[in-house]
């Protein structure tokens, strides 16, 4: 049974089309054991990976592909790597749903389209900052 409404999934499908300049690769990262919603985040990045050609999904075992974690710096699963031409460090971890999904939808269209939204003068001053920075944002559905 289908996550998606059939109307979300045609809306989502008209958005993409408009929207999606570049390929994405959703990189899914589950765990076996103690990984709660991993399922359910599977069917979601399934589902929307099948809205356009532009979008594919790998899926990798925490526990057993420590290459892959150990590449991307995954911490905790489910997670999800957006990756496009190059790996951009965006990651979402637990499940994108409620509010929540648009936030997974608006960061594919942004690494596809290579924008972020950002002023010229936000990123003119990002360029200023010489150490790494860890971003975290933080979500409850409460």
């Amino acid at each position: 049974m289908p996550l998606l409404s059939e109307q979300d999934a045609e809306f989502l499908k008209k958005d993409f089309n408009e929207k999606l300049k570049n390929n994405v690769k959703l990189i899914f990262f589950k765990a076996e054991d103690a990984c709660l919603y991993c399922k359910e985040v599977k069917d979601i990045l399934t589902e929307v990976a099948g809205l356009s050609d532009k979008l594919s999904l790998e899926e990798y075992d925490f526990d057993k592909d420590t290459d892959k974690v150990k590449l991307y710096g995954i911490k905790r699963t489910p997670a999800i790597v957006i990756e496009g031409d190059k790996d951009y460090g965006v990651r979402f971890y637990g499940m994108p749903a409620g509010h929540e999904f648009m936030t997974l939808v608006n960061g594919i269209i942004n690494v596809s389209s290579k924008e972020t939204g950002l002023s010229e003068k936000t990123v003119e001053k990002l360029k200023e900052i010489i150490k790494p920075y860890n971003i975290q944002v933080f979500v409850t559905p409460t």
